[in-house]
């Protein structure tokens, strides 16, 4: 995860453009166009937001040392597999088939002596697939749609959460009182249209790319007072 200050930002990328400008790389109006930019950043609230890694959906199974079915059928029906892991045992809880998880389940799978990474939704062929919700142990729960064990179409990425109990919150209230992403996803990114809400209320309406800010949008200060803008690939345009 990486927060980043727009101004400490901005300053880096006018400083690198100057440097390539120096050399003939860079066009002279890109740098007027980020110098141009820092009056602004000053004036506007922080805008950095936490990313959308792909490295959230590593394999869950990477610690996993060996596995045992504990009960029913963990070959081509329901059943429990346990999994032994440097911090404890672990365990897959629900459907397979040939041997892969398959259909619904729930995987609890320990990432320290005190958390546990759990994912509980749809798979197919040992990936997650279709809706599922998957808490990182670390303070990060996506609720949305997979593909190919990462995170891909509609969701919602929850930030910075001090912990996770399940149930104790819907998505709604998680979406109007955490800083979270909610909104399209390709390939783990933040990408198309979503909005994203800091802890203080204010909010960012529009596209992405890349997990970028990318295209036109809206930010909403937490009075409710909107100021257009327009991205392009993470850099403020106006």
């Amino acid at each position: 995860m990486v927060i980043i200050s727009p101004l400490v930002n901005c300053l880096a990328r006018t400083a690198g453009w100057l440097i390539h400008n120096a050399m003939g790389v860079v066009p002279m109006y890109r740098v007027m166009t980020a110098i141009r930019t820092l009056p602004l950043l000053f004036l506007a609230p922080a805008l950095g937001f936490s990313l959308a890694s792909t490295a959230a959906h590593a394999d869950m199974l990477q610690n996993v040392t060996g596995e045992e079915c504990v009960r029913g059928d963990c070959v081509s029906g329901n059943g429990t597999l346990e999994f032994t892991t440097p911090w404890g045992k672990g365990r897959y809880v629900g459907e397979f088939l040939g041997g892969e998880f398959h259909g619904y389940g729930r995987l609890e799978v320990p990432i320290s002596y005190l958390e546990e990474e759990v994912y509980v939704g749809n798979w197919a062929n040992g990936r997650r697939n279709g809706r599922g919700k998957h808490w990182n142990g670390t303070g990060n729960l996506y609720i949305g749609q997979w593909r190919d064990d990462k995170r891909h179409g509609h969701g919602s990425y929850f930030v910075n959460l001090p912990e996770w109990v399940e149930n104790r919150h819907t998505e709604f209230w998680l979406r109007e009182n955490t800083e979270n992403y909610t909104g399209e996803f390709v390939d783990g990114h933040y990408h198309g249209q979503g909005t994203y809400r800091w802890p203080d209320g204010q909010k960012y309406v529009g596209g992405f790319f890349a997990s970028d800010k990318h295209g036109r949008g809206t930010f909403y200060y937490a009075t409710g007072t909107a100021r257009p803008q327009n991205w392009e690939h993470g850099d403020l345009i106006r």
